[in-house]
């Protein structure tokens, strides 16, 4: 800061105005809370003074979970009419239905019979023959209304049965035979009503047969011959009692077709005009045809004329209310009158215009009309006309909607008029003071009620609504503007001053979440919060003293104790002065070069702020002070320049000290509300290193730091660098350009940043948020910068790394697990459009698109992009061989086996010599698919095509799977010799377990080493079987003696005592070759221990049972003591045998559910216990099927697997910056 002259000074100061300012400038925007904490604003802008016992707590302030939804403003329309389809109800234009009685239908079918044989037998020109032809075609009808009733009962018949969940078939068919009568019955109508008509004209009734002729047609759809035929009527019988039916149908065709065919609603109108020529009461149509007359009008935009004939309505059914549905006619017209004069009527006229047409004539229906129409008009934005009727209706009525009334006015006000803040305060003082007239009312107490509740509604919610929009909420900045502020402290005040914690109480606010319903606690502290936030220091401290005597208990209670203290205290001492120059430290981004944006890993250390000295502080306490109580006056020159200068010097102190957020605000200060001294174009250049450190260097960093600096930059190339001052200020100006694009890659990139150190945390929410949020910054950059001089072919400067940032942006969007659109955004580097086409980082996307695309389980596109990136790498890729090797099993998996072993063929002819390994797992991964199709010589001859190569490249792992696998497509194939020779190698090659366990892990891991025990298992299975045959072959021996004690005695201690000894040593021995599989190391494999188990429990089970079925003799048989003492003598003798067998079973049953594991081995362990200890197990079948492999854990494995076993994951791409640095660091 330049110093000036004493003399100078003490002129300066006695020219300056004593009063309470803002330590900041007048800018709105202020800068985002992740970059710069609410201390350091508070440090910066709050004025020196205050104990020092309260030293660095802070204050929640306001924190609304939701924001009032604004008054929604409608746009100004007219309602359109709606459906009068129920019009139609009101209407009989087939007078013959209150003729023809409901009878059953077999006796109308038995009359017409009679009816057609007496037809048909009387000579045409018998006078009996036209009655009799008349007499056929009503009945016909009549039938035909019989159907049509029959359908109707039969369709709600069928509704009935849906709700009740019956089956409706056969009523469907009653339905269809139904529609078949009508119809039939319909065309034998119309064929006697035209016999009538042709033969019979001179008939004294053959306008009425013309009519219904016509009806019928109409009902069938033939509209040509429908028309036709009302016309004959009109022409022959002009003066018939039918022709205004005749012409109210043609109005009702041409009705309908206006709809589609604008042109029409002239024919409509002149058809229903012909109907009302017929006066009432004779005829019943004319209320309704100039009902429909209203509604052509209305259809066309003609309000007065639509009007004019609701009005005749409404008078036809209050002067012959004796017909039929003339009243319901008027009452709906009356409904319908009110939107079509909401769109062309005035509001002052209303009453005038509604009395004589309201129900009685009534004031009281008059006033409810006017209700409506006020609804009518808001909910069409006519608010000023809303605004104007509800006026009148409170100085008609002054009842318990007069309150009502106010409330109306007051929203549409809000509507109409929400940029006039000012207008809503006048709105909103006088619902109060409506309020407070209406509460001394005779009113009933549940409309004073109502009164409160909606006034204390939209006071509050206003407030509320103007508190969020100044200060901001949810990380979106508020407008600070102060007459918003002030607005809503005033009716703070006005809510607080009208109403008790007990009126809020009683209150519901249902436009607002209800967490956030206002309370007087509430409001009172959102007013003082608002105060604060205003920096009125004069009167914060009285409204939060406000809110510790409203409740001194309360949550806030002491912090607003607190925060009273703090706005007492602002107001006090004397400026300092110091100084600064205009130079920075080298700090700022200088451009692209990731030098100049990154630090070196603990370079905060250097850079995070220091102790201020004594001296620092006591100028940053001068210079605070000084800018806190002093506002120069306008127009003095000299003063401003001065009051400028000390801003910086405190600014530069700041900085000097590393305190970066309080200099990056004094600084952006300047350099924002004070471009015209020489102060800000240097305030603009420390701003920005200031910035550049907390977002570069700072720990975590803090990208939200150059989205403010991206804001701030603009107004600085506006303020410093347009017209004839971009050449006094060019290398600062050139700086500004450069850093533009190059501050908001940075900050995609630190947001990316942010993310991954979010994410190594365990904050993985935060993570995918700012993940999502750096590609949509890299996206913008793209979209704003790059993407359409790149698509013109233009050569940009700040776009030569534009495909760096394109990659940057899928690898964010991948991070965020917005795969989708990460493909998207690699799919830019691959389109020739941009001409990034060629570029490493394209290649690198397309082997990328193909693990997004295997991540979303779309297969097929992901074993493409593998395929593609191979052969553009020209298979020399860091990838190649890992994509090729991922699209054969993904092909496999899909069950595009010519392809997988295209792909197969490649990779040999590629990797085959140079990654071994890996050729083997393919061909064994080929192999499994065939085996696992069942396809066992496929299986066959694909393993012993590739086993050579396995046995010398693949993993232990995959050697052991694949010689089981190939045991086991000999077994299936019958050729025992070569099943047991593969099963030898698979055992032998598990001879030195702990040597083969060490060799599975050196390359892999549990999962490989599972796979490889269940190898084994399967081979020490197989053998053990095979010895459990001779087992099986040793039967107990048949006694075929007779059966007496001696006989029997004889055969037990012989062959029986021999056959039981060999046997249980038999069992024992193969026992011990199934224990092998429970002793395998280190886990024995589940499917083959289960297996195993109950084997040694099924053979041990048979024995027990074929001991206990030795025969017994005859005399012992019958004697059931000694019977019973035998079978008992049986049971203990065979009970060790039974208790290993049960042994065995609950190790297999065991295993099964430790594993949830259910196969055909596990049922039978399940059955045998269930079965022979009921108390202590019991089969459950209800919770899962038959055995089987179906949600099976032991075969649940991510689909598609690497070749070997492990799942499928892409790799995880690295951000260009972070290749740089890797590079760098190798050199």
């Amino acid at each position: 800061m330049h110093i000036k002259h004493a003399k100078t000074v003490v002129a300066t100061l006695c020219g300056l105005l004593l009063t309470t300012a803002s330590a900041l400038g007048a800018d709105a925007r202020k800068m985002s809370a992740e970059c710069v904490s609410p201390q350091a604003y508070k440090n910066i802008e709050e004025c020196p003074g205050g104990p020092a016992k309260f030293e660095g707590k802070k204050r929640k302030g306001t924190s609304f979970k939701s924001k009032p939804p604004p008054i929604e403003t409608k746009k100004r329309t007219d309602a359109k009419p709606g459906d009068i389809g129920a019009l139609e109800k009101l209407i009989e234009r087939d007078t013959r239905k209150g003729k023809m009685q409901q009878r059953v239908k077999s006796l109308l079918i038995t009359e017409i019979t009679g009816l057609e044989r007496l037809y048909k037998s009387t000579p045409d020109k018998s006078k009996d023959k036209p009655q009799l032809t008349l007499r056929l075609a009503e009945a016909y009808a009549e039938l035909e209304q019989s159907a049509i009733r029959e359908k109707i009962a039969t369709d709600i018949a069928i509704q009935d049965a849906k709700k009740k969940k019956k089956d409706t078939s056969k009523l469907r068919k009653e339905v269809a035979k139904a529609k078949q009568m009508e119809k039939a019955a319909r065309a034998k109508a119309i064929a006697y009503y035209r016999v009538m008509a042709s033969k019979y004209s001179s008939y004294s009734k053959i306008d009425e047969v013309l009519y219904y002729l016509a009806y019928e047609y109409e009902q069938a759809g033939d509209l040509q011959n429908a028309r036709k035929t009302y016309y004959e009527l009109i022409e022959k019988a002009p003066k018939s009692p039918y022709v205004p039916n005749a012409y109210l149908a043609f109005g009702e065709l041409f009705f309908q077709e206006a709809s589609a065919d604008p042109s029409k609603w002239a024919l409509a109108e002149a058809a229903y005009k012909e109907v009302v020529k017929y006066p009432p009461p004779n005829n019943k149509l004319y209320g309704y045809a100039h009902y429909k007359l209203g509604y052509v009008y209305w259809n066309q935009g003609m309000y007065k004329q639509a009007l004019a004939e609701f009005k005749k309505v409404i008078e036809f059914g209050n002067t012959h209310s004796q017909l039929p549905n003339a009243k319901q006619l008027a009452n709906s017209a009356r409904r319908d009158l009110i939107p079509v004069y909401a769109a062309s009527e005035a509001p002052n006229k209303a009453f005038v215009y509604f009395k004589p047409l309201a129900e009685g004539k009534t004031d009281e229906n008059a006033i409810k009309m006017m209700r409506d129409l006020g609804y009518a008009y808001l909910d069409t934005g006519h608010y000023a006309e809303g605004i104007e009727l509800y006026k009148d209706l409170m100085s008609r009525d002054k009842g318990e909607h007069w309150c009502e009334y106010q409330g109306q006015i007051t929203t549409a006000v809000q509507a109409a008029y929400s940029a006039d803040k000012e207008r809503i305060k006048r709105e909103l003082d006088q619902q109060l003071e409506i309020r407070k007239q209406f509460n001394g009312m005779k009113v009933p107490e549940k409309a004073k009620l109502a009164c409160d509740n909606k006034t204390a509604e939209l006071l509050s919610e206003t407030a509320m609504s103007w508190h969020l929009e100044a200060v901001g909420t949810g990380g979106v900045r508020g407008t600070n503007s102060p007459q918003t502020m002030d607005l809503a402290a005033y009716i703070y005040k006005k809510v607080a001053d009208n109403f008790t914690s007990e009126d809020f109480a009683k209150f519901e606010f249902p436009r607002i979440v209800k967490e956030d319903w206002p309370t007087i606690y509430k409001i009172k502290y959102a007013m003082a919060d608002l105060l604060y936030f205003q920096q009125r220091w004069e009167l914060c401290g009285p409204a939060f003293d406000a809110v510790v005597a409203e409740n001194p208990k309360g949550p806030d209670a002491a912090e607003a104790a607190y925060a009273s203290v703090l706005c007492y205290q602002k107001m006090y001492d004397q400026m300092h002065k110091g100084g600064s120059d205009r130079k920075g430290k080298g700090l700022g981004p200088k451009g692209a070069s990731e030098e100049d944006r990154q630090a070196a890993k603990g370079e905060w250390e250097k850079f995070k702020p220091k102790e201020m000295s004594e001296m620092q502080k006591g100028m940053v306490t001068a210079f605070n002070r000084y800018v806190c109580y002093i506002t120069p006056k306008a127009g003095d020159t000299e003063a401003e320049e001065q009051y400028v200068e000390v801003k910086y010097a405190r600014a530069r102190t700041y900085f000097e000290a590393q305190h970066w957020e309080e200099a990056a605000l004094g600084f952006r200060d300047i350099a924002i509300n004070h471009a015209d001294k020489d102060a800000g174009i240097f305030a603009a250049q420390l701003y920005l290193e200031a910035v550049n450190v907390l977002g570069s260097k700072a720990e975590p960093p803090r990208p939200a730091c150059f989205d403010d600096m991206a804001a701030d930059v603009p107004i600085f190339l506006k303020n410093y660098c347009q017209g004839s001052a971009y050449e006094d200020n060019k290398e600062q100006c050139e700086l500004l350009t450069r850093i533009e694009f190059d501050v908001k890659r940075l900050a995609a990139q630190k947001k990316v940043e942010l993310a991954d150190n979010q994410a190594d945390k365990g904050d993985y929410k935060s993570a995918l948020e700012n993940y999502k949020a750096g590609g949509d910054a890299y996206l913008d950059l793209w979209r704003g910068y790059c993407e359409k001089p790149m698509a013109a072919g233009e050569k940009v400067k700040q776009c030569e790394t534009a495909h760096e940032i394109v990659y940057n942006m899928a690898r964010a969007y991948q991070a965020g697990r917005l795969l989708a659109k990460s493909i998207q955004a690699r799919m830019i580097l691959l389109n020739p459009k941009y001409g990034m086409q060629n570029t490493d980082l394209a290649l690198k996307a397309t082997y990328e698109i193909g693990g997004n695309y295997q991540a979303i389980a779309v297969y097929d596109k992901a074993a493409d992009f593998y395929e593609r990136y191979a052969r553009d790498s020209k298979f020399r890729g860091e990838n190649a061989d890992q994509a090729l090797s991922d699209a054969v099993v993904l092909r496999l998996g899909l069950g595009q086996e010519d392809k997988a072993l295209e792909t197969a063929t490649l990779f040999q002819r590629n990797f085959g010599a140079r990654k071994p390994a890996q050729a083997a797992q393919i061909g064994f991964a080929i192999a499994a698919n065939y085996a696992d199709k069942g396809a066992w010589d496929d299986a066959r001859k694909s393993l012993t095509g590739s086993m050579r190569l396995i046995d010398s490249s693949a993993t232990l792992d995959v050697r052991l799977q694949a010689h089981a696998l190939l045991g086991r497509a000999y077994e299936k194939l019958k050729s025992k010799p070569a099943a047991d020779r593969e099963y030898r190698t698979v055992v032998s090659l598990w001879s030195d377990p702990k040597k083969a366990v060490a060799a599975i892990e050196k390359d892999g891991g549990p999962r490989e080493l599972g796979r490889a025990l269940e190898a084994v298992g399967e081979a020490l299975f197989y053998f053990a079987e095979q010895k459990k045959e001779k087992v099986d072959a040793y039967a107990f021996p048949k006694y075929n003696g007779p059966k007496d004690r001696e006989g029997i005695n004889k055969h037990i201690s012989t062959k029986v005592k021999d056959w039981y000894t060999k046997k249980r040593d038999m069992i024992a021995e193969v026992s011990k070759e199934y224990e092998k599989v429970v002793l395998l190391e280190p886990v024995p494999p589940p499917k083959w221990v289960i297996a195993a188990g109950s084997r040694v429990g099924e053979m041990w089970g048979k024995f027990v049972a074929d001991f206990r079925s030795a025969p017994i003799p005859k005399e012992w048989e019958r004697d059931f003591e000694i019977r019973t003492a035998y079978y008992g003598a049986l049971d203990d003798a065979s009970e060790p045998f039974k208790k290993q067998a049960r042994g065995a079973y609950e190790i297999c049953l065991g295993y099964s559910v430790k594993y949830q594991y259910f196969d055909g081995f596990s049922r039978s362990c399940e059955e045998w216990l269930a079965e022979n200890y009921k108390a202590e197990f019991a089969l459950i079948d209800e919770f899962r099927g038959a055995p089987t492999r179906v949600n099976d854990p032991l075969r649940e494995q991510a689909y598609p697997l690497r070749i070997g076993g492990e799942p499928m994951v892409s790799a995880p791409t690295v951000p260009v910056e972070e290749q740089k640095k890797q590079e760098a660091a190798s050199k």
